[in-house]
């Protein structure tokens, strides 16, 4: 999945205590929450729009005049997602973090009950792993070359959407609160076709009529059926145990 291009360059270049250094001083930061700023509610995605084909939005009556926490809140640009994975070189022992992200994703999520008892009923999230796009850096690596590697093991090519649908569940929040909260939300998430039980650790904000929330989950390479190089002795060794993160900017349309 990870194509090492002229990858021999990294030790001979930094050596093992510089390379160290190097990895650790770049590595990009987590998915943190966004700033709670003024925001207008982007418009209805076009007909024929995929990722509102993915995840078609339900009709909610009276949704855009409601000002508590239930009803529908849709994703909003700006949203940030991607993953994470642990690269070991040959000879290094502090290990490099391969980062892609994208801005492409759409979706909602339904929340009913009352402000005092949240709920979420139903929800739909989806990315295009067709645009995820590398920002770690590697001296001597061109990083956009694992990007197409990594889509082929994505079978983005028959499977572009990664799709996340929460399960229904009681929201422990304080909807009166503008501080950061945090909660567990669990749902099947969909890769290369494949759907699995996930659950992500988020922070959560609910701050001037918009919410935002940030967090990761885990999961296996393997039970999705994604390979990840392992071999022992060869240059480079990634943990089958992906990071995937996100950043939520949500409103009422």
């Amino acid at each position: 999945m990870w194509k090492v291009v002229a990858g021999a360059a990294i030790l001979a270049i930094l050596g093992t205590a510089a390379a160290i250094t190097y990895f650790n001083h770049t590595r990009p930061q987590a998915l943190g929450l966004q700033s709670a700023t003024a925001r207008t509610p982007a418009p209805s995605p076009s007909p024929g729009d995929p990722l509102a084909e993915v995840c078609r939005r339900p009709a909610v009556p009276g949704n855009a005049g409601s000002t508590g926490v239930g009803g529908l809140w849709v994703i909003q640009p700006h949203s940030v997602v991607g993953y994470r994975a642990h690269e070991k070189f040959a000879e290094v022992t502090s290990p490099h973090d391969a980062v892609a992200r994208t801005e492409r994703l759409g979706g909602w999520l339904l929340v009913g009950g009352s402000d005092s008892a949240p709920a979420v009923v139903t929800g739909c999230i989806a990315i295009d792993v067709r645009t995820l796009q590398s920002i770690d850096e590697l001296p001597g690596f061109n990083t956009s070359d694992r990007d197409d590697i990594a889509r082929d093991f994505l079978s983005a090519r028959s499977h572009p959407y990664v799709v996340f649908q929460p399960y229904p569940v009681a929201l422990t929040l304080n909807v009166l609160s503008d501080a950061v909260q945090r909660l567990t939300l669990a749902g099947d998430l969909e890769i290369g076709g494949i759907a699995k039980s996930a659950s992500f650790k988020l922070d959560v904000r609910l701050k001037d009529g918009q919410v935002s929330a940030a967090g990761q989950t885990t999961v296996h390479a393997g039970d999705y059926g994604i390979e990840v190089p392992q071999e022992v002795g060869g240059f480079v060794r990634v943990n089958p145990d992906i990071v995937l993160e996100v950043s939520l900017i949500l409103l009422k349309p």
